[in-house]
């Protein structure tokens, strides 16, 4: 079943920064690019900041978009890679041990680190216990640029192995728009269905965009 960006309702854009936040970012770029490029530091920092917007989407940005920038310096490149590794680490840290719920801002943002800039559509589902703590987060599904192929009797299977009592699903549109399809949504209620047999509950499934996020649950989809 494919997942496909149609219709649907945005919940929260997570793209746009503040306008205080701003000079914060430009300067944090600027730090960041210094470790390696002190003399063009400001220079690189302000072209990222026009494209981008904010230090959290230059950072999750894919590389080839960054590179291009930073005139094909792998160097400059490298350490954006292990920055980002590190605030990963740091966001999924911040989840653990503690009851998930999709609209949690740690939540957010580390699903938004993690697939907004995805050049192809994954699904991810987290894996939760009776407490509604994370057991484990896996991608079930990959696909191309438009659509991905996820089988709810994996998913089901997985929660088998790992005993988890429900689930939340996640899935990234590379176009930027976060709407639900038709398909996204009739997806989502065979896998809701088959979970509500073996008594395990879909939280929600989360639709995370360059251009913001989007909740089946308060949209009225699940």
């Amino acid at each position: 079943m494919g997942l496909v960006c149609s219709t649907g309702t945005r919940d929260r854009d997570m793209a746009a920064p503040e306008a205080t936040e701003a000079p914060g970012c430009r300067r944090a770029l600027e730090e960041l690019i210094s470790l390696t490029s002190p003399a063009r530091a400001q220079e690189f920092s302000e072209r990222l900041f026009a494209r981008f917007g904010s230090l959290g989407d230059a950072v999750s940005a894919r590389s080839a978009e960054r590179i291009e920038l930073l005139e094909d310096s792998l160097e400059i490149e490298q350490t954006f890679l292990c920055f980002r590794r590190a605030m990963t680490q740091m966001l999924r840290g911040q989840l653990m041990q503690r009851p998930i719920l999709s609209s949690d801002e740690h939540v957010l943002d580390y699903l938004r680190g993690r697939m907004a800039y995805e050049p192809i559509e994954q699904l991810r589902v987290l894996f939760l216990n009776a407490n509604n703590e994370l057991i484990a987060d896996e991608v079930l599904g990959v696909g191309t640029v438009a659509a991905v192929h996820a089988w709810p009797r994996e998913i089901l299977k997985r929660c088998l192995d790992l005993e988890a009592t429900a689930i939340l699903l996640v899935h990234n549109h590379p176009s930027g728009c976060p709407r639900p399809s038709r398909s996204d949504r009739d997806l989502t209620e065979r896998i809701a269905k088959a979970a509500k047999c073996l008594d395990v509950v879909v939280h929600d499934h989360l639709v995370v965009a360059r251009n913001g996020t989007t909740s089946f649950r308060k949209a009225g989809y699940l």
